[in-house]
């Protein structure tokens, strides 16, 4: 789709790839400590994914009906067509909706990302809210 005819601009299979990439340097940052969230934005960012994920399983039949060989007559050219365009929609990795399905794997892998960062932001609060808190003995009232 890198033609101008339309589609995104580029290969989205190197998108792809870089989303891909970029969810693995998610959970590597969430779990050495580099990348921590809220509660609220971690979730913020699950509800994203999620609407995205649930938008994707609910129009996941558009796409397998897109895979089945489209009626267009019963010459040798018109089943060729029909033939190519099941195979645009699903007939290998760089097809449509196995790049969709990668996608949607893709997004998960960032879920667990958000999660390990937000036990991480959620531990380092509660070391710093102890740190903050002062120690029962050694104080004494001025008063």
């Amino acid at each position: 789709m890198t033609d101008g005819t339309g589609g995104p601009p580029g290969n989205f299979s190197e998108m792809l790839g870089d989303f891909s990439a970029q969810a693995d340097r998610m959970m590597t940052a969430a779990k050495e400590g580099r990348f921590k969230v809220s509660e609220e934005a971690g979730e913020a960012l699950k509800t994203a994914i999620d609407d995205y994920v649930d938008d994707w399983a609910n129009n996941q039949r558009h796409f397998n009906r897109l895979a089945e060989k489209p009626k267009l007559g019963t010459g040798p050219f018109a089943q060729q067509v029909g033939h190519h365009a099941s195979l645009v929609a699903d007939g290998d990795e760089l097809s449509a909706k196995k790049q969709l399905d990668t996608l949607q794997d893709v997004l998960n892998r960032a879920k667990e990302a958000i999660d390990v960062a937000k036990a991480r932001y959620h531990r380092r609060d509660s070391t710093n809210a102890d740190q903050l808190k002062l120690p029962a003995t050694g104080l004494t009232d001025h008063r």
